[in-house]
C-alpha cells in the first residue's frame, strides 16, 4: 500500500495542538532531517545510482523531518525535503502547497521545483512558462545554482521569456563555475560545437574552444556525469571531433605549446603539409627538433601520414631540419635535403641527448 505524507495544514490540525512537540523536540527533529537529508538541493542527480541514493536517504531522513515541521514554526528545509517525497509519491496537490510554504520561507530550491512544475506542466499543473520563469528567477535570486542552469534554457530557447543567447550564457558559465555538473557538460557542448549559438557570439568568444570543452568535460566527469565521460573518451580519441580543422589546430597549439611531444611533432607536419596552417617549413623544422629534444619522441616517430601513407619530405623542410642538426653539431653531411641514415641518425642523437 502506498505511503501518502499529509500536506502539513493538514497533519498539524489532525495530531491537534496537544500532539505538537516542544520546542526542544522540534529542533532535534530539524536537525536530525538536514543531517541525513542535506541542504535543499533542486539540482539534477548526475547519475541513476544517485539518484536512488538520494531518494534513500530521504526515506531515512522522512520521520524527522516530519516530526520537524509539526507546530507553529516548521523548519524550512524539512518543508522543502517532505515536498520532494510528495512529489515523488504523484501527491502533486500537496507538493505543491509545502513547495509554496518552504520558498515564502526562504528556500531557493523550493522555487525551482516551482518552476519545474509550470515548466513541464507535472500532474495537474499545466504549462506555464512565463510563472515557470518568474519561480526560476526567484531561485536565482535566492543563489540557487540548478535553477540557473534552467534558466539559462528558457532564455536559449525563448521560452516563456525573450530570446537572450548572452543572458544564457552569463548564467551557463556561473552555475558551471559554482560546480553544477550539468550546466558544465551543456556549456562544454557549446565551446566544442557553437552552431546552437549566433555566429557573433561564437566570435567574440573565439569559438570553437576545445580546451575549455576538455575541461568542462573533465570537471563534470569527475563528479561521476556517464555524458560527460563518454564525450571526453570521444573528444581524446577524435572521434570525429578533429574533423573541423580550426578545433583540431587549437588543440594540438595547446598541447605543443605545454611541451606535449608527440603534438609538437603534429604541429609540425601540419605546417610541414600547410594542412589546417600556412605552409612554414621553417616552423615545422622547429617543432620537429624541438619534439625529439623532450626525450618522448623517438625519431622514427617523426611526421605523420596522409591517407595513411608517409609523404616524402617536403624539400625546404627537410634542408631546415638538416641546417638545425648542423648548428647543433650533430649533422656534418651535405645540406641536401635528402633525409636518410646520416640525417636520421643525428636526429637520435638530438633524441637521446
Amino acid at each position: 500500500m502506498r505511503r501518502v505524507t499529509l500536506g502539513i495544514a493538514a497533519t498539524t490540525a489532525l495530531l491537534g495542538a496537544a500532539m505538537v512537540p516542544d520546542g526542544g523536540f522540534a529542533q532535534s527533529a530539524a536537525e536530525a532531517c538536514a543531517e541525513i537529508a542535506g541542504t535543499p538541493d533542486a539540482g539534477a542527480p548526475v547519475s541513476r545510482e544517485a539518484l536512488n541514493t538520494y531518494f534513500n536517504t530521504l526515506g531515512t531522513a522522512r520521520p524527522h523531518c516530519e516530526a520537524a515541521v509539526i507546530g507553529a514554526e516548521p523548519d524550512a528545509g524539512a518543508m522543502f525535503h517532505l515536498a520532494v517525497i510528495m512529489q515523488r509519491e504523484g501527491v502533486h496537490e500537496r507538493a505543491l502547497e509545502v513547495f509554496g510554504m518552504a520558498g515564502e520561507a526562504g528556500v531557493a530550491a523550493a522555487h525551482t521545483k516551482l518552476g519545474d512544475y509550470y515548466n513541464f506542466g507535472i500532474g495537474p499543473v499545466r504549462e506555464d512558462h512565463k510563472r515557470a520563469v518568474a519561480e526560476y528567477q526567484k531561485a536565482v535570486d535566492g543563489g540557487d545554482i540548478p535553477a540557473m542552469s534552467t534558466l539559462a534554457i528558457m532564455y536559449q530557447l525563448g521560452r516563456g521569456v525573450r530570446q537572450d543567447f548572452d543572458r544564457m550564457l552569463e548564467l551557463l558559465t556561473e552555475s558551471a563555475d559554482a560546480g553544477y555538473h550539468f550546466s558544465q557538460f551543456r556549456l562544454a557542448e557549446i565551446y566544442m560545437n557553437p552552431r546552437s549559438v549566433p555566429g557573433r557570439l561564437a566570435r567574440e568568444l573565439d569559438l570553437p574552444d576545445p580546451i575549455k570543452a576538455a575541461e568542462l568535460y573533465e570537471k563534470a566527469a569527475a563528479q561521476g556525469s556517464a555524458e560527460a565521460e563518454a564525450a571526453l573518451k570521444a573528444f581524446y580519441e577524435g572521434d570525429g571531433m578533429f574533423d573541423d580543422p580550426e578545433v583540431r589546430l587549437k588543440w594540438v597549439q595547446s598541447a605543443a605549446d605545454k611541451g606535449d611531444a608527440k603534438a609538437m611533432n603534429e604541429l609540425g607536419f601540419m605546417y610541414e603539409q600547410g594542412d589546417g596552417v600556412e605552409y612554414d617549413p621553417v616552423r615545422a623544422a622547429e617543432l620537429y627538433i624541438a619534439a625529439l629534444e623532450t626525450g618522448d619522441l623517438r625519431v622514427d616517430e617523426l611526421r605523420g601520414t596522409v591517407n595513411g601513407y608517409t609523404p616524402r619530405w617536403d624539400r625546404e623542410t627537410a634542408l631546415n631540419f638538416q641546417t638545425i642538426l648542423q648548428e647543433r653539431g650533430l649533422y656534418t653531411g651535405a645540406l641536401d635535403a635528402m633525409i636518410g641514415r646520416g640525417t636520421l641518425g643525428a636526429a637520435a642523437q638530438l633524441a637521446q641527448q
